[in-house]
């Protein structure tokens, strides 16, 4: 029997059943991070949740001081069943979506939301009710993102968007798959002339063969003239990437250099490793986690970035979001030209600088722009740790500060949202549709 180094106790899920059960995280003999916990019908199950327990466990000591939400209703039932916010939430929601579709254009084999053709779509009236979650639950001025499926298969996307700005949103971001940007002059300047701020780019490598892996078929090009119509247009671009080990784990490093190249149209670089839910199979890759990710991109960033350069970023759990800003000085050494913010700051004067009402990925900027420093060229780095059935763990899901909304007056946690048990039965429905979902496809919670 292996060594065990206990670090904690937590509450984590049987990925059979959901059942809520007590979980002990432990370091091995190598300093891997597990989590184990035993169902009473389905035996024992340990996740491996990180690479290293001492990077771990500094991450875990950083954590900030949680702002509660706002008109939550009572909990009534275990995690992650019951959601809405409940009253057992710790931190409000940062960054809140509206899925507008689940239709969508491409059939990518690991999409976490299986979208396909031919869905209902919510009509005007549902999502404006969306938006009124979101004023709420945090007021108009925090950042909403339009998701789905593909947002832009709807022909009135650019109402949606009009919508929200007239209701008093300051920031709307589309997640998009760019198919639609990159194909039809004229499309995002109507989007940017309805209020768009900013594009959600799926951008999951630089190589054909990724695509080929991620989206079916190879659209690179497509991907890099959707950028280039953002540049035009004088939008910002956030690339977000789906981490798979095997796939695209290896060009870290190289989607980095890409987004300090076109620091001028591309904000941010998103990292997410890919989370067992929809089309995504845990038996196609080694599962990934942030720790793993933060690793692989600081060794592959020739030298620009050490892992403890990549701090929390203080909206929700110190282990489910994290990142750094980068910045583009005269001063900077290195021969990108830019430097980690966190390398110009002590973790307190973080602390004392930090805004709980920053947005998700402007954390440090926000920082750095009160400080009178110039941020324009800047690229944010940001990496999530999604958590699945086999992940969860539901101490942290309590801190969960992306949300999804849903017109009934809910904001749910995106890790309930879009969690699915073993057999790919959701426990909640699109738009939380629970009578028209197919008794095959839903969890239903045992007595």
């Amino acid at each position: 029997m292996q060594n065990k180094t206990p670090l904690h106790t937590t509450q984590a899920l049987c990925p059979d059943c959901l059942r809520e059960l007590p979980a002990e995280v432990y370091a091995d003999e190598e300093g891997i991070v597990w989590m184990e916990r035993i169902c009473p019908e389905h035996g024992m199950l340990a996740t491996r949740m990180w690479p290293d327990a001492d990077h771990y466990q500094w991450l875990r000591s950083e954590a900030f001081p949680k702002t509660r939400p706002q008109n939550t209703i009572p909990a009534t039932d275990d995690c992650p069943f019951g959601c809405g916010t409940c009253a057992r939430h710790g931190r409000r929601g940062t960054l809140l979506e509206i899925e507008v579709t689940r239709n969508c254009n491409l059939h990518c084999p690991v999409c976490f939301a299986s979208s396909k053709t031919g869905e209902y779509d919510p009509t005007m009236e549902e999502i404006s009710a969306m938006y009124q979650v979101i004023a709420n639950a945090v007021g108009t001025d925090g950042a909403v993102q339009l998701t789905g499926g593909e947002p832009t298969t709807r022909k009135d996307l650019k109402d949606i968007i009009y919508l929200g700005r007239q209701m008093g949103f300051w920031g709307i971001e589309v997640n998009t798959n760019g198919l639609v940007i990159a194909n039809n002059p004229g499309y995002l300047e109507d989007l940017v002339g309805a209020g768009l701020t900013g594009v959600y780019l799926s951008f999951d490598g630089l190589t054909s063969e990724v695509y080929e892996a991620t989206c079916g078929r190879d659209i690179l090009a497509t991907k890099l003239r959707a950028i280039e119509r953002c540049r035009e247009c004088g939008i910002q671009v956030v690339l977000s990437v789906a981490v798979v080990a095997g796939v695209n784990d290896d060009q870290l490093g190289d989607l980095l250099r890409f987004s300090l190249e076109n620091s001028d149209v591309v904000a941010g670089l998103a990292l997410q490793p890919a989370f067992t839910s929809g089309r995504f199979d845990a038996t196609r890759a080694i599962p990934m986690s942030s720790g793993d990710v933060i690793h692989d991109l600081c060794a592959q960033s020739d030298g620009l970035l050490e892992v403890r350069d990549i701090w929390p970023l203080g909206c929700s759990h110190p282990l489910c979001d994290t990142g750094v800003f980068l910045l583009k000085t005269p001063e900077a050494t290195h021969e990108s030209g830019f430097i980690p913010a966190t390398q110009m700051m002590t973790m307190e004067e973080y602390a004392e600088g930090y805004s709980p009402d920053s947005p998700q990925g402007s954390v440090f900027l926000d920082i750095l722009h009160g400080k009178g420093v110039p941020v324009s060229d800047g690229l944010s780095v940001i990496i999530m740790n999604y958590m699945d059935a086999y992940s969860m763990d539901t101490e942290r899901l309590r801190e969960c500060s992306m949300m999804v909304c849903v017109p009934d007056g809910r904001a749910i946690p995106f890790c309930s949202y879009h969690l699915t048990d073993s057999k790919g039965r959701r426990v909640y429905a699109p738009w939380c549709k629970e009578d028209d979902w197919p008794e095959d496809l839903a969890v239903k919670k045992e007595a």
